[in-house]
Order: structure tokens, then C-alpha cells, then sequence
């Protein structure tokens, strides 16, 4: 952390935190400790705590509208995010037309529910931080599943699933015998020609994350199941399991393209499997047999 820029390095994309008040208020979630980076940013942003910019939302076009918490506008070329609590916003990003630059305004409400004077809230916090990552993801870099990561002594288990699959059941298993990157917010990528993965700061119900990356070794769709099963699954099966367990840029045409493409790709090269599954300790070797 510099004097001026608080830098946060995620999946080797590297975002820098800047603005007009002391970098050192800025209060950080204790998840992203580990991915406090000292690399030259990526993606610069601009956080300011004075207020919301006035008619900032006239003459736009909305783009996407998750029916609760935030929408996409376009004005000017330009990208804004509009977040809201109880309807109405507290957080205005604008960014460029690339996402590698922003301005991040915050509302002096949502200042003001901080107690201490000296503190001020994280301008990349939920949902901002994640949608912000699926729209630069988007632009050819990769991928964010709905998965449990592991790093088992080198090789890369990808445990992809949706709400009560067993994602965060899967990492509190491997816990004391694997590295546990993320249980609910995994980013692929592909680098020299081969697909890995990385944890992220955003976790379901295990705490515990990682900034690492590993090679992906193999891809496991989550079920419950009476008993270890594992059914290989391949192709259009395999990439249509793996969307359904990503966060796709909907509102991105080409973004879309890209991640069909990519997901493609990557199940061609990476073996997937449809596990059922017991929540006890034989599931770990039953896994790293799976051949």
C-alpha cells in the first residue's frame, strides 16, 4: 500500500484505489487482506465521499436492471453503475468504455453509517466489486464460476455448483488438508495456452480465501448424492453445465460470445464430471482418483 493508492491484485488484474481523502481510511473487508498487491495496476479508480453527482442518471440509456440492488446505464460512451438500498442510490461508478478507468461516488449517507469520522467505506464493496469483475472478465480475460477452488498439493480441483450444492460443505472437508481458495467465487483464465484458476475476496459461508492461482486439473459439478459417483461429461453437456455455474455479462453481446467460446474451449481441454457426493472425509481421495 502506497501513501497515495491502495492497490488490490485479483486473478492478475490489478486495480488501484485512489482519491482526495487519506488512502489510509479506506476500510477494506478482511477478505481482501491477501490480495493487497504492490504490481502496477490494470484499472484505476477514483473514489469520492462528497456526494452523488446531480442528473447524473438523465438522458441515459439503462442497460441492465438487476431488479434490486444495481443497474447498468450508458451515457456518453461511458459505463455507470447505479447501486441502491431500500430504492434509492448510494454508489454512482462511471467508468470509461474499456473499464480501465472510474470515478466511484458515495453518497455522505452511506459515509455517515460509519461511526468512526477517520473511516470510510471500501468504494469497490458488494455487488460493485463483482459486477465490475464480470464486465472486465467479459473483455477476453475469462470467466467467474459459482465454485469452491482447491489447491491440492499442486493440482487444481474446480468444485463448480449453485446455492446448496455443497460448495462451502466441499471446502470445510478439505480444510487442514488443501489450500482453500475460494467456497462460491472462482475466476478462470486462460495464460500461456493453459486454463487456471484464482480465489477471489467474495466467499459464501467459509471464510477462509485465497489471492493464489493453480493450473486447473479437473472440473466437478456438485450434487448430493447417497453415494460417491462421478459420470464424465464432455462437449456441449459439459459447457452448458459450466455457463449455468458462471456469472455471464448478459447485457455484453460480445461478452457473451466470449464466454460461450471460452467455456468451450476450456471444457475441451480441462476433463469434467458430474459428482454426487457423501459430506464425509473418503470424498477427498475418491476425488483425487478420479481418473
Amino acid at each position: 500500500m502506497s501513501a497515495k493508492s491502495l492497490i488490490v491484485e485479483i486473478a492478475n488484474i490489478v486495480f488501484s484505489i485512489s482519491s482526495d481523502h487519506p488512502i489510509a481510511h479506506i476500510q477494506l473487508e478482511q477478505s481482501y487482506q491477501d490480495f493487497v498487491s504492490n504490481s502496477s495496476p490494470d484499472i484505476n479508480i477514483w473514489a469520492l465521499y462528497d456526494g452523488l453527482p446531480t442528473n447524473v442518471l438523465e438522458n441515459m440509456d439503462r442497460v441492465f436492471d438487476s431488479g434490486v440492488h444495481w443497474s447498468l446505464y450508458a451515457r456518453d460512451g461511458k459505463h455507470v453503475f447505479v447501486l441502491r438500498r431500500v430504492g434509492l442510490p448510494y454508489r454512482i461508478a462511471i467508468f470509461d468504455r474499456d473499464y480501465q478507468s472510474g470515478v466511484v461516488y458515495t453518497s455522505l449517507t452511506e459515509r455517515s453509517l460509519y461511526s468512526a469520522s477517520d473511516v470510510l467505506p471500501n468504494p469497490l464493496e458488494y455487488p460493485l466489486s463483482e459486477v465490475l469483475m464480470i464486465c472486465l472478465l467479459g473483455r477476453e480475460r475469462g470467466l467467474m464460476a459459482h465454485a469452491c477452488g482447491i489447491n491440492d498439493n499442486g493440482k487444481g480441483y474446480l468444485f463448480a455448483g449453485n446455492s446448496t450444492h455443497g460448495k462451502s460443505t466441499m471446502a470445510k472437508l478439505w480444510k487442514n488438508k488443501a489450500m482453500i481458495l475460494n467456497d462460491d467465487r472462482i475466476i478462470l483464465r486462460c495464460r500461456d495456452g493453459r486454463f487456471w484458476m484464482y480465489g477471489t475476496p467474495w466467499h459464501g459461508e467459509y471464510t477462509d480465501v485465497s489471492s493464489h492461482g493453480i493450473p486447473l486439473e479437473k472440473i466437478f459439478f456438485l450434487r448430493h448424492g447417497q453415494n460417491n459417483r462421478v459420470k464424465c461429461r464432455q462437449g456441449v453437456i459439459a459447457s452448458s453445465m459450466l455457463l449455468a455455474r458462471s456469472f455471464p455479462p448478459l447485457w455484453d453481446r460480445s461478452g457473451m460470445q466470449f464466454l460461450l467460446n471460452f467455456c468451450a474451449e476450456l471444457v475441451n481441454i480441462v476433463p469434467c464430471y458430474e459428482l454426487d457426493f457423501v459430506p464425509d472425509i473418503p470424498i477427498l481421495d475418491y476425488v483425487r482418483c478420479v481418473n
